[in-house]
């Protein structure tokens, strides 16, 4: 009988855990290309600077900064590959990145209503979501997912410390991105957290 309560207990666990992943909006898109653009950052961050061009296939995920270089990030191995311009690469652990399909990766989701709206031209259901995560991390972020692009949160509102950030996806394609997109160099020099990374 013990066996059996263990056995069952064991289901329900796992049956709560791939309920928690099926109301995880960003597991929704495994591959795709955009292009996000950022407000709400430091002025002269780049990051603002005319958008980046971001790229997903699978648990891989590429940002491109311009001259800067570009990331990649193995979402299932939380880690990152910075790669400049120069040709110098650093691998460290992905945290602390404003990129909510780098901290939804493996987190739970509270999700409530937040009514409806249009963005560019997209009819959208609006979420409020508060995210944690595996390290126990907390974001509360809103969402405005597209009807036309199945479901695609093509406006996200993050609150971090120094108030909320707003990315916009424009761009959108469903075409896998190819494979040579997310090579990195193999003289990867290994580094710890990025300082002054944002929280």
């Amino acid at each position: 009988m013990a066996n059996n309560h263990k056995i069952g207990f064991a289901v329900l666990v796992l049956c709560l855990a791939i309920a928690a992943q099926a109301q995880n909006p960003f597991e929704a898109q495994k591959q795709f290309s955009a292009t996000v653009v950022m407000s709400g950052m430091p002025a002269g961050n780049p990051m603002t600077q005319g958008g980046m061009k971001i790229y997903r296939s699978g648990d891989k995920m590429r940002t491109t900064m311009g001259a800067m270089g570009y990331m990649i990030v193995d979402l299932a191995q939380h880690t990152n590959y910075m790669v400049m311009g120069s040709g110098m690469c650093m691998q460290m652990t992905a945290t602390g990145q404003q990129n909510p399909f780098v901290q939804a990766a493996g987190a739970t989701f509270d999700r409530s209503p937040a009514g409806t709206d249009t963005v560019d031209g997209h009819s959208c259901k609006v979420e409020n979501m508060t995210v944690t995560t595996q390290s126990g991390k907390v974001t509360k972020m809103k969402a405005w997912e597209a009807n036309d692009l199945k479901g695609f949160p093509i406006k996200i509102e993050v609150q971090s410390a120094k108030g909320p950030i707003t990315l916009q996806y424009k761009d959108i394609s469903f075409d896998e991105p190819p494979a040579s997109m997310f090579t990195h160099p193999d003289n990867c020099r290994q580094m710890g957290a990025m300082p002054g990374a944002p929280q």
